[in-house]
């Protein structure tokens, strides 16, 4: 898969290319909205394109020009920061009530800031050591 990140800080927007058909004219068959910031681009054939997120500074917690690749994460990436298998990321983290919501729920899965995850699972040790 190849990905390419365009960002637009004037009109506070990022969008990420899955695949080069999303940036070709006629590329994307169908835009299908999320939330009121993100928005699914998909192909002829139903394959995710690409990923566009209004708003984003709002919506990624960071100023267009300061997002990079490794700001969002699955949760593959999230499990790996807590040190424990996926499966268990689901159950004992990513379910609870004070974890950091997805910016993005998609059929593969679920995307979260990177630096979100991380402040909780360090405010979480420091509670786990006062106690």
């Amino acid at each position: 898969m190849e990905l390419t990140v365009q960002t637009d800080t004037e009109n506070d927007l990022i969008y990420l290319a899955f695949s080069p058909r999303a940036l070709k004219r006629g590329g994307v068959k169908k835009s299908v909205p999320v939330t009121d910031d993100v928005t699914l681009d998909f192909g002829a054939r139903g394959a995710l394109l690409g990923l566009e997120v209004m708003n984003a500074s709002k919506v990624l917690g960071a100023a267009v020009g300061e997002i990079t690749l490794n700001t969002l994460v699955g949760v593959r990436e999230a499990a790996a920061l807590a040190g424990v298998r996926p499966s268990n990321f689901v159950r004992d983290y990513a379910q609870r009530a004070d974890f950091p919501r997805p910016v993005v729920e998609l059929a593969s899965g679920r995307i979260w800031l990177r630096s979100q995850i991380e402040d909780y699972l360090q405010a979480r040790r420091r509670r786990l050591k006062a106690s």
